[in-house]
């Protein structure tokens, strides 16, 4: 004889975060992955790529949809202030020429290190801040990245 048939047992729940930002839908913590998203940054063009994953195809966190679509922002200004300081360095030598060439080439290292530092504070801070699940605004950034996540 064959025993009743019994159901079997229901999934374990999930276990609930306590972070900040609350669980995304991508399986991660909406506060880690949105400081993930900043920190890649550091690493060439990874970080446009993973911010660009991550905004896509999250549906349920709007904190690592802002962050996210922040970051992208972010990656997309550094990669413009990289080309201009090279377009504007190449119009530098041209014009000046080699007499004046070891001046402008450090005058020009030291505006690029001054830009580089004040680029990477902001993204530390907004790295830090995503993390404690908070919606930072970068300036001009900030808003518009605010503008396109709650459209």
């Amino acid at each position: 004889m064959s025993e009743p048939y019994t159901p079997p047992p229901s999934p374990p729940p999930q276990p609930e975060t306590n972070a900040p930002g609350g669980q995304a839908s991508i399986g991660m913590d909406a506060n880690l992955a949105s400081m993930i998203c900043y920190l890649t940054m550091i690493c060439c063009g990874l970080g446009i790529v993973i911010s660009l994953v991550f905004f896509l195809i999250e549906k349920t966190s709007r904190l690592l949809r802002f962050h996210a679509m922040q970051a992208l922002l972010y990656g997309g200004v550094w990669v413009v202030l990289g080309i201009v300081f090279r377009i504007l360095s190449m119009v530098a030598d041209i014009a000046i020429g080699d007499s004046l060439g070891i001046f402008v080439f450090f005058g020009w290292l030291a505006v690029r290190l001054l830009v580089a530092v004040v680029l990477l504070v902001f993204l530390i801070i907004a790295a830090i801040k995503a993390y404690q699940g908070q919606y930072y605004k970068l300036p001009i950034l900030g808003n518009i990245a605010w503008n396109i996540v709650n459209k």
